[in-house]
């Protein structure tokens, strides 16, 4: 099982995001980028309960839940609720192996960057 997911859904113009850190048993609760829910827990549940609104005129209440599984896997779900409609929340690991934005060009040489360090520190030296 991945140490932290990230569960996300847009809904009218507003974007609400999960994320679990399973090491710490943390998660929280964003909308539109800004934490508004968090939740830790020191002993393993099978499922937590995030509540929040919706910014606008009126707020519009929703509730987040998370269940895990009793497979070996502990795979875990989340699903949304709002306005009395349930809608589940597409999930993706943010462990490293899964991280896009990670560099696969070439890497510069352990020597190209020790050379750089050591010009650095005789310019330094000399002033």
């Amino acid at each position: 099982m991945p140490r932290t997911q990230q569960f996300h859904l847009d809904v009218d113009s507003h974007s609400i995001t999960v994320q679990t850190r399973h090491a710490a048993h943390e998660s929280e609760l964003l909308v539109d980028g800004k934490v508004v829910g968090y939740q830790r827990i020191r002993h393993r549940k099978d499922a937590i309960v995030l509540r929040a609104e919706l910014p606008g005129d009126p707020p519009r209440p929703f509730e987040v839940t998370l269940r895990t599984d009793g497979t070996a896997e502990r795979a875990t779900t989340c699903v949304l609720e709002i306005d009395g409609h349930r809608r589940p929340m597409a999930g993706m690991p943010m462990d490293r192996s899964s991280e896009t934005t990670l560099h696969t060009g070439a890497r510069p040489s352990p020597r190209s960057a020790r050379r750089l360090l050591d010009s650095l520190v005789q310019r330094t030296h000399r002033q």
